[in-house]
């Protein structure tokens, strides 16, 4: 019975945190929103289907974007990534 609870919520094959954008649409029925919500469900779906939440993926992003140096962190503080 308690199997499947850390599992994230699905409505049929989508992850339920990937219908988050359809929160945009419904209050303001336009095309113009209908294409932003349908976008993010897209991107936040094609995340969870890597297994990514938004965090990691900002992350991941970040670390593209600056690399992998933190310069603002002493030497001895810092991570070693092998």
């Amino acid at each position: 019975m308690w199997r499947n609870t850390s599992d994230p919520v699905r409505i049929g094959p989508v992850d339920a945190r990937a219908l988050a954008p359809m929160a945009v649409f419904f209050p303001h029925w336009s095309f113009t929103t209908l294409g932003i919500a349908v976008t993010g469900v897209l991107i936040f779906s094609v995340l969870a289907w890597f297994g990514l939440t938004l965090p990691v993926a900002l992350r991941m992003l970040r670390v593209l974007i600056a690399g992998p140096v933190r310069r603002h962190i002493p030497a001895h503080k810092r991570r070693a990534y092998y």
